[in-house]
Protein backbone atom coordinates (compact mmCIF):
# COMPACT_ATOMS: atom_id res chain seq x y z
CA UNK A 1 0.00 0.00 0.00
CA UNK A 2 2.93 2.33 0.68
CA UNK A 3 4.07 1.82 -2.91
CA UNK A 4 0.61 2.84 -4.14
CA UNK A 5 0.69 6.00 -2.02
CA UNK A 6 4.09 6.94 -3.41
CA UNK A 7 2.80 6.29 -6.93
CA UNK A 8 -0.21 8.54 -6.31
CA UNK A 9 2.09 11.31 -5.08
CA UNK A 10 4.25 10.95 -8.21
CA UNK A 11 1.16 11.15 -10.43
CA UNK A 12 -0.03 14.33 -8.69
CA UNK A 13 3.40 15.89 -9.11
CA UNK A 14 3.39 14.89 -12.79
CA UNK A 15 -0.11 16.33 -13.29
CA UNK A 16 0.77 19.70 -11.82
CA UNK A 17 4.02 19.71 -13.75
CA UNK A 18 2.00 19.32 -16.98
CA UNK A 19 -0.25 22.23 -15.97
CA UNK A 20 2.81 24.39 -15.28
CA UNK A 21 4.24 23.54 -18.71
CA UNK A 22 0.92 24.40 -20.36
CA UNK A 23 0.82 27.74 -18.60
CA UNK A 24 4.42 28.47 -19.54
CA UNK A 25 3.67 27.39 -23.11
CA UNK A 26 0.76 29.84 -23.34
CA UNK A 27 2.95 32.70 -22.17
CA UNK A 28 5.81 31.77 -24.53
CA UNK A 29 3.47 31.32 -27.49
CA UNK A 30 1.76 34.64 -26.87
CA UNK A 31 5.08 36.51 -26.76
CA UNK A 32 6.22 34.73 -29.92
CA UNK A 33 3.05 35.33 -31.95
CA UNK A 34 2.84 38.96 -30.92
CA UNK A 35 6.41 39.48 -32.12
CA UNK A 36 6.23 38.00 -35.63
CA UNK A 37 4.71 39.24 -38.84
CA UNK A 38 1.97 39.68 -39.68
CA UNK A 39 1.32 41.12 -36.24
CA UNK A 40 -2.00 41.45 -34.44
CA UNK A 41 -3.75 44.75 -35.00
CA UNK A 42 -7.05 46.58 -34.91
CA UNK A 43 -7.82 46.65 -38.61
CA UNK A 44 -8.20 44.16 -41.43
CA UNK A 45 -5.87 41.17 -41.33
CA UNK A 46 -4.34 42.29 -38.03
CA UNK A 47 -7.79 42.44 -36.38
CA UNK A 48 -8.53 38.87 -37.55
CA UNK A 49 -5.27 37.72 -35.99
CA UNK A 50 -6.08 39.57 -32.74
CA UNK A 51 -9.52 37.98 -32.47
CA UNK A 52 -8.17 34.54 -33.32
CA UNK A 53 -5.38 34.92 -30.76
CA UNK A 54 -7.96 35.86 -28.13
CA UNK A 55 -10.02 32.76 -28.93
CA UNK A 56 -6.84 30.64 -28.81
CA UNK A 57 -5.94 32.11 -25.39
CA UNK A 58 -9.44 31.42 -24.05
CA UNK A 59 -9.35 27.83 -25.37
CA UNK A 60 -5.85 27.27 -24.00
CA UNK A 61 -6.86 28.55 -20.54
CA UNK A 62 -9.98 26.40 -20.80
CA UNK A 63 -7.80 23.36 -21.53
CA UNK A 64 -5.86 23.97 -18.32
CA UNK A 65 -8.96 24.72 -16.23
CA UNK A 66 -11.05 21.85 -17.55
CA UNK A 67 -8.24 19.37 -16.88
CA UNK A 68 -7.84 20.60 -13.29
CA UNK A 69 -11.60 20.55 -12.67
CA UNK A 70 -11.98 17.14 -14.34
CA UNK A 71 -14.52 18.58 -16.77
CA UNK A 72 -15.01 17.28 -20.35
CA UNK A 73 -11.70 18.21 -21.97
CA UNK A 74 -12.85 17.72 -25.56
CA UNK A 75 -14.66 21.07 -25.69
CA UNK A 76 -11.72 23.44 -25.08
CA UNK A 77 -9.46 21.19 -27.18
CA UNK A 78 -11.91 21.29 -30.10
CA UNK A 79 -12.05 25.11 -29.87
CA UNK A 80 -8.24 25.26 -29.63
CA UNK A 81 -7.86 22.99 -32.65
CA UNK A 82 -10.26 24.94 -34.87
CA UNK A 83 -9.00 28.41 -33.85
CA UNK A 84 -5.40 27.14 -34.10
CA UNK A 85 -6.03 25.91 -37.64
CA UNK A 86 -7.29 29.35 -38.64
CA UNK A 87 -4.35 31.05 -36.88
CA UNK A 88 -1.90 28.78 -38.73
CA UNK A 89 -3.07 30.27 -42.04
CA UNK A 90 -3.37 33.86 -40.77
CA UNK A 91 0.14 34.00 -39.29
CA UNK A 92 1.90 30.93 -40.73
CA UNK A 93 5.10 29.66 -39.12
CA UNK A 94 5.04 29.08 -35.30
CA UNK A 95 1.22 29.32 -35.17
CA UNK A 96 1.00 25.65 -36.23
CA UNK A 97 2.05 24.85 -32.66
CA UNK A 98 -1.49 25.70 -31.49
CA UNK A 99 -3.47 22.98 -33.37
CA UNK A 100 -0.52 20.59 -32.88
CA UNK A 101 -0.78 21.04 -29.09
CA UNK A 102 -4.53 20.48 -29.35
CA UNK A 103 -3.98 17.27 -31.36
CA UNK A 104 -1.31 15.98 -28.96
CA UNK A 105 -3.39 16.80 -25.85
CA UNK A 106 -6.47 15.19 -27.36
CA UNK A 107 -4.54 12.05 -28.30
CA UNK A 108 -2.99 11.86 -24.81
CA UNK A 109 -6.17 12.33 -22.79
CA UNK A 110 -9.19 11.29 -24.85
CA UNK A 111 -10.55 8.21 -26.57
CA UNK A 112 -9.04 7.64 -30.05
CA UNK A 113 -12.32 8.44 -31.86
CA UNK A 114 -12.72 11.79 -30.09
CA UNK A 115 -9.08 12.81 -30.41
CA UNK A 116 -9.11 11.94 -34.11
CA UNK A 117 -12.25 14.03 -34.64
CA UNK A 118 -10.66 17.03 -32.89
CA UNK A 119 -7.52 16.73 -35.01
CA UNK A 120 -9.54 16.41 -38.23
CA UNK A 121 -11.48 19.53 -37.21
CA UNK A 122 -8.19 21.45 -36.90
CA UNK A 123 -6.99 20.15 -40.27
CA UNK A 124 -10.27 21.13 -41.93
CA UNK A 125 -10.08 24.57 -40.31
CA UNK A 126 -6.64 25.32 -41.70
CA UNK A 127 -7.56 23.82 -45.12
CA UNK A 128 -10.77 25.87 -45.45
CA UNK A 129 -8.94 28.97 -44.19
CA UNK A 130 -6.26 28.44 -46.79
CA UNK A 131 -8.87 28.15 -49.55
CA UNK A 132 -10.69 31.31 -48.39
CA UNK A 133 -7.78 33.53 -47.35
CA UNK A 134 -5.17 32.05 -49.58
CA UNK A 135 -2.33 29.73 -48.71
CA UNK A 136 0.07 27.38 -50.41
CA UNK A 137 -0.85 23.78 -50.88
CA UNK A 138 2.59 22.76 -49.63
CA UNK A 139 2.05 24.59 -46.34
CA UNK A 140 -1.39 23.00 -45.87
CA UNK A 141 0.02 19.52 -46.52
CA UNK A 142 2.98 20.13 -44.22
CA UNK A 143 0.72 21.46 -41.45
CA UNK A 144 -1.59 18.44 -41.85
CA UNK A 145 1.37 16.07 -41.48
CA UNK A 146 2.42 17.91 -38.32
CA UNK A 147 -1.08 17.53 -36.87
CA UNK A 148 -1.16 13.82 -37.72
CA UNK A 149 2.25 13.30 -36.12
CA UNK A 150 1.17 15.17 -32.96
CA UNK A 151 -1.98 13.04 -32.79
CA UNK A 152 0.01 9.81 -33.21
CA UNK A 153 2.44 10.80 -30.46
CA UNK A 154 -0.47 11.64 -28.18
CA UNK A 155 -2.16 8.30 -28.89
CA UNK A 156 1.05 6.44 -28.05
CA UNK A 157 1.24 8.29 -24.74
CA UNK A 158 -2.45 7.50 -24.12
CA UNK A 159 -1.84 3.78 -24.71
CA UNK A 160 1.16 3.79 -22.36
CA UNK A 161 -0.89 5.57 -19.67
CA UNK A 162 -3.73 3.07 -20.06
CA UNK A 163 -1.33 0.16 -19.61
CA UNK A 164 0.19 1.84 -16.56
CA UNK A 165 -3.28 2.32 -15.06
CA UNK A 166 -4.14 -1.32 -15.70
CA UNK A 167 -0.86 -2.42 -14.10
CA UNK A 168 -1.61 -0.21 -11.09
CA UNK A 169 -5.09 -1.68 -10.75
CA UNK A 170 -3.68 -5.21 -10.99
CA UNK A 171 -1.11 -4.35 -8.32
CA UNK A 172 -3.83 -2.98 -6.05
CA UNK A 173 -5.97 -6.09 -6.59
CA UNK A 174 -2.93 -8.26 -5.89
CA UNK A 175 -2.23 -6.40 -2.65
CA UNK A 176 -5.86 -6.73 -1.57
CA UNK A 177 -5.85 -10.43 -2.41
CA UNK A 178 -2.62 -10.87 -0.44
CA UNK A 179 -4.15 -9.06 2.54
CA UNK A 180 -7.27 -11.25 2.34
CA UNK A 181 -5.11 -14.38 2.11
CA UNK A 182 -3.12 -13.28 5.17
CA UNK A 183 -6.33 -12.65 7.10
CA UNK A 184 -7.67 -16.06 6.11
CA UNK A 185 -4.42 -17.68 7.25
CA UNK A 186 -4.69 -15.91 10.61
CA UNK A 187 -8.30 -17.08 11.03
CA UNK A 188 -7.29 -20.62 10.09
CA UNK A 189 -4.51 -20.57 12.65
CA UNK A 190 -6.90 -19.28 15.31
CA UNK A 191 -9.28 -22.14 14.51
CA UNK A 192 -6.43 -24.61 14.73
CA UNK A 193 -5.34 -23.25 18.12
CA UNK A 194 -8.94 -23.31 19.40
CA UNK A 195 -9.26 -26.95 18.31
CA UNK A 196 -6.05 -27.86 20.13
CA UNK A 197 -7.22 -26.14 23.29
CA UNK A 198 -10.54 -27.99 23.13
CA UNK A 199 -8.89 -31.37 22.70
CA UNK A 200 -6.44 -30.82 25.54
CA UNK A 201 -9.17 -29.64 27.89
CA UNK A 202 -11.54 -32.45 26.89
CA UNK A 203 -8.91 -35.10 27.56
CA UNK A 204 -6.93 -33.79 30.53
CA UNK A 205 -9.66 -31.98 32.45
CA UNK A 206 -12.21 -34.73 31.78
CA UNK A 207 -9.93 -37.38 33.25
CA UNK A 208 -8.93 -35.06 36.08
CA UNK A 209 -12.58 -34.39 36.93
CA UNK A 210 -13.25 -38.12 37.07
CA UNK A 211 -10.48 -38.66 39.63
CA UNK A 212 -11.56 -35.69 41.74
CA UNK A 213 -15.19 -36.82 41.73
CA UNK A 214 -14.11 -40.35 42.63
CA UNK A 215 -12.02 -39.03 45.53
CA UNK A 216 -14.93 -36.90 46.69
CA UNK A 217 -17.27 -39.90 46.57
CA UNK A 218 -14.81 -42.03 48.56
CA UNK A 219 -14.41 -39.36 51.22
CA UNK A 220 -18.08 -38.52 51.61
CA UNK A 221 -19.46 -42.06 51.79
CA UNK A 222 -20.59 -43.55 55.12
CA UNK A 223 -17.27 -45.32 55.61
CA UNK A 224 -14.63 -43.11 53.94
CA UNK A 225 -11.91 -45.02 52.11
CA UNK A 226 -9.00 -42.67 52.58
CA UNK A 227 -6.44 -44.96 50.94
CA UNK A 228 -8.36 -45.12 47.66
CA UNK A 229 -9.10 -41.41 47.84
CA UNK A 230 -5.39 -40.68 48.16
CA UNK A 231 -4.68 -42.83 45.12
CA UNK A 232 -7.33 -40.86 43.19
CA UNK A 233 -5.68 -37.60 44.23
CA UNK A 234 -2.28 -38.95 43.19
CA UNK A 235 -3.78 -39.95 39.85
CA UNK A 236 -5.24 -36.45 39.52
CA UNK A 237 -1.76 -35.00 40.06
CA UNK A 238 -0.38 -37.33 37.43
CA UNK A 239 -3.10 -36.24 35.00
CA UNK A 240 -2.24 -32.61 35.71
CA UNK A 241 1.39 -33.25 34.80
CA UNK A 242 0.29 -35.12 31.68
CA UNK A 243 -1.86 -32.13 30.76
CA UNK A 244 1.21 -29.90 30.93
CA UNK A 245 3.05 -32.34 28.68
CA UNK A 246 0.10 -32.26 26.28
CA UNK A 247 0.18 -28.48 26.26
CA UNK A 248 3.87 -28.46 25.34
CA UNK A 249 3.21 -31.08 22.68
CA UNK A 250 0.41 -28.94 21.25
CA UNK A 251 2.77 -25.96 21.02
CA UNK A 252 5.31 -28.12 19.18
CA UNK A 253 2.57 -29.42 16.88
CA UNK A 254 1.43 -25.90 16.09
CA UNK A 255 5.03 -25.22 15.09
CA UNK A 256 4.88 -28.36 12.93
CA UNK A 257 7.45 -30.06 15.17
CA UNK A 258 5.32 -33.06 16.17
CA UNK A 259 7.08 -36.27 17.27
CA UNK A 260 6.71 -39.84 15.88
CA UNK A 261 3.02 -40.70 15.73
CA UNK A 262 3.30 -44.32 16.90
CA UNK A 263 5.34 -43.29 19.95
CA UNK A 264 2.94 -40.51 20.89
CA UNK A 265 -0.14 -42.72 20.65
CA UNK A 266 1.62 -45.65 22.35
CA UNK A 267 2.71 -43.56 25.32
CA UNK A 268 -0.78 -42.16 25.76
CA UNK A 269 -2.51 -45.56 25.47
CA UNK A 270 -0.13 -47.36 27.83
CA UNK A 271 -0.51 -44.63 30.45
CA UNK A 272 -4.26 -45.27 30.29
CA UNK A 273 -3.87 -49.04 30.68
CA UNK A 274 -4.73 -49.97 27.10
CA UNK A 275 -2.81 -51.85 24.41
CA UNK A 276 -1.23 -50.55 21.24
CA UNK A 277 -0.17 -52.38 18.07
CA UNK A 278 1.55 -50.94 15.01
CA UNK A 279 1.63 -52.63 11.60
CA UNK A 280 3.80 -51.49 8.71
CA UNK A 281 6.82 -49.21 8.52
CA UNK A 282 6.19 -45.97 10.42
CA UNK A 283 6.84 -42.84 8.36
CA UNK A 284 6.63 -39.12 8.91
CA UNK A 285 3.28 -37.56 8.05
CA UNK A 286 2.27 -33.91 7.63
CA UNK A 287 1.78 -32.20 10.98
CA UNK A 288 -1.98 -31.77 10.48
CA UNK A 289 -2.46 -35.44 9.59
CA UNK A 290 -0.35 -36.72 12.51
CA UNK A 291 -2.08 -34.44 14.96
CA UNK A 292 -5.52 -35.43 13.64
CA UNK A 293 -4.75 -39.15 14.14
CA UNK A 294 -3.29 -38.55 17.59
CA UNK A 295 -6.29 -36.50 18.72
CA UNK A 296 -8.61 -39.19 17.37
CA UNK A 297 -6.89 -41.85 19.48
CA UNK A 298 -6.89 -39.54 22.49
CA UNK A 299 -10.59 -38.69 22.17
CA UNK A 300 -11.53 -42.35 21.65
CA UNK A 301 -9.59 -43.41 24.76
CA UNK A 302 -11.14 -40.58 26.79
CA UNK A 303 -14.64 -41.54 25.63
CA UNK A 304 -13.98 -45.19 26.52
CA UNK A 305 -12.96 -44.14 30.01
CA UNK A 306 -16.09 -42.00 30.33
CA UNK A 307 -18.67 -44.39 28.92
CA UNK A 308 -17.11 -47.79 29.64
CA UNK A 309 -14.88 -47.39 32.73
CA UNK A 310 -12.76 -50.39 33.49
CA UNK A 311 -13.15 -51.98 30.04
CA UNK A 312 -10.18 -52.87 27.84
CA UNK A 313 -9.15 -50.45 25.10
CA UNK A 314 -7.15 -51.52 22.04
CA UNK A 315 -5.51 -49.17 19.54
CA UNK A 316 -4.39 -50.44 16.15
CA UNK A 317 -2.22 -48.21 13.90
CA UNK A 318 -1.56 -49.47 10.36
CA UNK A 319 0.79 -47.93 7.78
CA UNK A 320 -0.41 -48.94 4.32
CA UNK A 321 1.26 -47.75 1.11
CA UNK A 322 -1.66 -45.47 0.24
CA UNK A 323 -2.92 -44.43 3.68
CA UNK A 324 -2.48 -44.57 7.44
CA UNK A 325 -5.36 -46.21 9.32
CA UNK A 326 -6.19 -45.92 13.00
CA UNK A 327 -8.70 -48.14 14.81
CA UNK A 328 -9.64 -47.78 18.48
CA UNK A 329 -11.75 -50.54 20.01
CA UNK A 330 -13.22 -50.77 23.49
CA UNK A 331 -15.71 -53.13 25.09
CA UNK A 332 -19.11 -51.69 25.83
CA UNK A 333 -20.10 -51.37 29.47
CA UNK A 334 -23.03 -53.25 30.98
CA UNK A 335 -26.36 -51.45 30.93
CA UNK A 336 -26.36 -50.93 34.70
CA UNK A 337 -22.69 -49.99 35.00
CA UNK A 338 -21.82 -46.73 36.75
CA UNK A 339 -20.71 -43.98 34.40
CA UNK A 340 -19.84 -40.97 36.55
CA UNK A 341 -18.53 -38.89 33.62
CA UNK A 342 -21.08 -39.79 30.95
CA UNK A 343 -22.57 -36.30 30.89
CA UNK A 344 -19.28 -34.41 31.20
CA UNK A 345 -17.89 -32.44 28.27
CA UNK A 346 -19.68 -30.55 25.54
CA UNK A 347 -20.54 -33.49 23.32
CA UNK A 348 -18.58 -32.09 20.38
CA UNK A 349 -15.56 -34.42 20.46
CA UNK A 350 -16.32 -36.67 17.49
CA UNK A 351 -17.77 -33.86 15.38
CA UNK A 352 -14.64 -31.81 16.00
CA UNK A 353 -12.47 -34.78 15.10
CA UNK A 354 -14.38 -35.34 11.85
CA UNK A 355 -13.80 -31.71 10.93
CA UNK A 356 -10.11 -32.06 11.77
CA UNK A 357 -9.80 -35.24 9.70
CA UNK A 358 -11.55 -33.64 6.72
CA UNK A 359 -9.18 -30.66 6.88
CA UNK A 360 -6.29 -33.14 6.80
CA UNK A 361 -7.87 -34.87 3.77
CA UNK A 362 -9.01 -37.94 5.71
CA UNK A 363 -12.21 -39.40 7.13
CA UNK A 364 -13.57 -40.69 10.44
CA UNK A 365 -16.45 -42.91 11.46
CA UNK A 366 -17.52 -44.38 14.78
CA UNK A 367 -20.17 -46.85 15.86
CA UNK A 368 -21.09 -50.07 17.59
CA UNK A 369 -20.06 -53.47 16.26
CA UNK A 370 -21.36 -56.33 18.37
CA UNK A 371 -20.23 -55.82 21.97
CA UNK A 372 -17.55 -53.29 21.01
CA UNK A 373 -17.39 -49.62 20.13
CA UNK A 374 -15.10 -48.81 17.19
CA UNK A 375 -13.59 -45.56 16.03
CA UNK A 376 -11.87 -45.64 12.64
CA UNK A 377 -9.81 -42.88 11.05
CA UNK A 378 -8.06 -42.91 7.67
CA UNK A 379 -5.61 -40.36 6.27
CA UNK A 380 -4.47 -40.87 2.66
CA UNK A 381 -0.76 -40.58 2.03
Amino acid sequence: MAALNVNMMDRKAYFWGIQALRTGGLVALSLTLFGINPKPGLHGHGLAITITLAVVAVAWIGMITFDIRKWPLQYPLALLSVSGGLLSILQQGPAIVVPAVAAFSAGSNLEPQISTAITVAGALSLTVSALIIGGSTTAVLGFTVILGTALAMGMIRYAIAQRANQAEQLLEQSLRASAAETEAAVLSERTRIAREIHDILAHSLGALAMQVEAAQALLTQENPDIEKAVRCVERAGQLTREGLVESRRAVHALREDIGPLSEMIGTMVEADGGTMTTVGEPRKLPADASLALYRTAQEAVTNARKHAPGKATEVHLRYDPDAVRLTVTNELAEADAARPLTNSGGGFGLSGLRERMELAGGSLDAGREGDDWLVRAVVPD
